[in-house]
């Protein structure tokens, strides 16, 4: 599983996860700190849920 967490200031404030489904889709959930799960997006590749997560503010912490 990816780990991307985005940061405001020095604080992380959201973190997200990629996952795959049954289907086999991409799907980023991703979470506010302050509020739990906020949404979750499926994609098709998992280049355009990385893109996703890139455009949205979020950097790749994931251990490979």
């Amino acid at each position: 599983m990816d780990v991307w967490l985005r940061t405001v200031g020095d604080e992380v404030d959201a973190e997200a996860n990629i996952r795959q489904d049954e289907a086999g889709y991409y799907v980023v959930d991703w979470y506010l700190n302050a509020v739990g799960l906020v949404k979750s997006e499926p994609f098709l590749k998992l280049a355009d849920a990385r893109a996703w997560l890139e455009a949205e503010g979020f950097e790749d912490y994931s251990v490979s």
